[in-house]
């Protein structure tokens, strides 16, 4: 079944379960083999540094170094809308600092960082991939001295007490 032949709520729930199974097996269990399945042989990722190597090798990359350093305790989808070909979802994603990361050893803080990630898909598959977080302010969380709320943007983050 291609994209334009569901109907659009069957759209915004394949295009959910899609991003769903990539987050729950990079984030979570770290099977990076999905990334061929989900993600389309020329994927673009817009929110990707630029030192990262293009497309699915890059994504396997960046999340590859991330589980290294930090481990996913919960992502929140806080609102989904699907236009046509496009998923946006506001989302705050929970973790836990377990290894080195940005030059700082773990702490095992917890951090919520709060974001946006919008795909646009291609016959059922992610084809290019926005994503809008204020990843640089996670070293400032991660020293904050415990519930400080350090660093401004309360409404998207929060550093945790452990």
């Amino acid at each position: 079944m291609t994209d334009n032949s569901m109907t659009s709520s069957g759209r915004k729930a394949a295009y959910e379960e899609t991003v769903r199974r990539f987050r729950g097996a990079v984030l979570f269990t770290h099977d990076f083999s999905v990334i061929e399945d989900v993600l389309t042989p020329d994927f673009v990722d817009h929110f990707a540094p630029p030192w990262d190597p293009p497309g699915r090798e890059g994504v396997a990359h960046r999340f590859g170094q991330a589980a290294d350093a930090l481990t996913t305790r919960k992502v929140e989808v806080l609102t989904s809308v699907c236009e046509g070909d496009i998923l946006a979802q506001a989302i705050l994603l929970h973790f836990e600092h377990t290894g080195e990361f940005m030059g700082l050893p773990p702490t095992g803080r917890s951090f919520t960082i709060g974001g946006s990630n919008t795909f646009r898909f291609r016959d059922g598959r992610i084809a290019e991939h926005w994503g809008v977080f204020d990843v640089a302010k996670i070293p400032d969380l991660l020293a904050a001295e415990p519930g400080s709320n350090q660093g401004g943007w309360s409404s998207m983050w929060e550093a945790e007490p452990r």
